[in-house]
């Protein structure tokens, strides 16, 4: 009776095993496809220095003839030794405009150019390019007004100006004092 209990186990044992294997052996495996993102595109924002202006162009033009008077004048000149009184249409003295800056001397520039690029155009990886008119503060600050930016609608000149506004440069100087001056900035935005 033993042997027979002893033999039933061992056949129940190895059809059980047997199964398993069998079991093991027509299972199939399906593997899915992973897709790892692509790698980050690290732009790059350059700040181009504007080219200086080309030099004034002198202008002459022919001198006008008068018109010939048919009546004698009735004008006369003030004696020489008369004082000076300016005249009623003598146009009001205007304090000079911003000054000009051609050679920025930069005091504070961001480092990490590329969190100013906007987000739907790095996505997309478009370029732009944006020329800002900044009127520098005599503290430095700029203030600027976006010129040009192409292409139009992707951020660029508000990405830009945000930019702008985190630079400070050396104010310009009249009589040893800093004023406001003028700067023009180009801005492209690339991507390596």
């Amino acid at each position: 009776m033993t042997h027979a209990l002893r033999a039933t186990s061992f056949l129940a044992s190895t059809a059980l095993l047997g199964l398993g294997v069998f079991a093991a052996l027509s299972v199939t495996v399906t593997l899915r496809q992973i897709d790892f993102p692509d790698p980050p595109v690290v732009p790059i924002v350059r700040i181009d220095e504007p080219k200086p202006p080309p030099p004034p162009v002198a202008r002459t033009t022919p001198p006008r003839e008068a018109p010939p008077i048919d009546q004698p004048s009735s004008f006369s000149p003030p004696p020489l030794d008369a004082p000076f009184a300016p005249s009623e249409f003598a146009p009001p003295s205007q304090p000079p405009g911003p000054a000009e800056i051609l050679n920025p001397r930069w005091l504070r520039r961001p480092s990490d150019l590329e969190r100013y690029y906007p987000r739907q155009a790095l996505r997309r990886e478009v370029s732009g390019d944006v020329l800002l008119d900044c009127l520098v503060r005599a503290t430095g600050a700029l203030d600027c007004v976006i010129v040009s930016e192409t292409p139009a609608h992707w951020g660029f000149g508000e990405a830009a100006l945000r930019m702008a506004r985190d630079h400070r440069m050396a104010p310009a100087t009249r009589d040893g004092a800093a004023v406001e001056g003028r700067y023009r900035m180009r801005v492209p935005f690339e991507l390596r």
